[in-house]
């Protein structure tokens, strides 16, 4: 057993597929966020428009729940999307907005790139992300967060829409990715100015029950890659997440990510833990919209020692929920997630 370390060493060692004193344990976004909002007297709404109390909320999930990490973007994918032409609401202060009217396709032409330090809400998380690396960041992995460029085109001008233009008006996506592709980029040189060293990059959209691989191939990792080979200069770590049911992991794994996530629900563990390995850091994720959330924090205990025993004792790997934790998850499912991956003995 190796001595122990801190939380960001642990969790950055995985990344690097070097050996752990235990095994991290990731947190996604601003997951069961109804502890953290009750407890600072804070909404999610509050916090979009002020850096301090968005801030605030990142550094109280750490308190109450001590993953090896914490995340300063956040939004439920949409925060890129506004930028660039959505239109969104607030149904519920203390939830994440919703969109209340796409871009028309017809106006998807005149998307430009977006410096994310000049919009009035990204902005907000960047201030924040200063703020909480200032404050944590020596001692717990500070992760930055965007969307992929196809995955903020998805939700800037709507889903069906998307799918349509796919076939129909193939320049115009293109037109539109490649100015995305130019915000995202910036996105890493602001992050990068913070000291953060990580990105959570959320390409959903990559699974088969949506697209075929040559469609995936054409209109999303092309433009991923040439965002993370941006960040890679930039001495930037990407982590890949996909909750699609069917996820195009190998083709993502060939784009070169330090790790990637899918929930595990998803897959053939054993199959995509035999491609993974020490090729990349490997993200499993726990079911956590009936496991983490409705059932026991024995059946969450038994349910890491089991994947963890799939796993075995190699580098570079890392227990999370399958995707964000819902909104009220049970605290102590929540603590029995990092508790039984900490006392994990193979």
């Amino acid at each position: 057993m190796l001595e122990p370390v801190t939380p960001r060493e642990r969790f950055q060692s995985a990344l690097e597929l070097r050996s752990v004193d235990r095994t991290p344990v990731f947190y996604q976004h601003l997951g069961a966020s109804s502890y953290l909002q009750s407890s600072l007297g804070c909404t999610v709404r509050d916090a979009y428009s002020d850096p301090y109390k968005f801030a605030s909320l990142v550094i109280e999930s750490h308190k109450q729940f001590g993953y090896d990490n914490v995340m300063v973007g956040w939004g439920d994918l949409l925060t890129e999307a506004q930028a660039h032409g959505l239109k969104w609401k607030f149904t519920d202060p203390r939830l994440y907005p919703r969109p209340d009217a796409y871009l028309p396709v017809g106006k998807a032409g005149e998307i430009h790139p977006v410096d994310p330090g000049q919009d009035p809400f990204w902005s907000v998380q960047l201030k924040a992300a200063k703020q909480v690396f200032e404050r944590l960041g020596d001692e717990i992995a500070v992760v930055g967060s965007c969307s992929s460029p196809t995955w903020i085109a998805c939700e800037t001008i709507g889903m069906e829409s998307l799918m349509m233009a796919y076939f129909q008006q193939s320049d115009l996506v293109h037109s539109m990715l490649r100015a995305i592709v130019q915000s995202c980029k910036a996105y890493g040189e602001r992050v990068h100015e913070v000291g953060i060293e990580e990105i959570f990059v959320d390409d959903s959209g990559a699974g088969k029950e949506m697209v075929s691989l040559e469609m995936y191939e054409e209109f999303d990792s092309d433009y991923l890659l040439q965002v993370m080979e941006h960040w890679r200069k930039l001495g930037l770590r990407t982590i890949i997440h996909n909750d699609s049911a069917e996820p195009f992991y190998e083709a993502q794994a060939n784009l070169g990510p330090s790790a990637l996530h899918v929930h595990l629900q998803a897959v053939d563990v054993p199959k995509f833990f035999k491609v993974l390995r020490g090729r990349l850091c490997v993200m499993a994720g726990i079911d956590h919209m009936t496991l983490l959330f409705k059932k026991s924090p024995d059946e969450v205990g038994a349910e890491v020692r089991r994947v963890m025993g799939l796993w075995g004792d190699d580098p570079g790997f890392v227990i999370a929920p399958g995707c964000e934790l819902p909104y009220k998850t049970p605290l102590e499912n929540i603590r029995r997630l990092k508790e039984a991956t900490a006392s994990y003995h193979h």
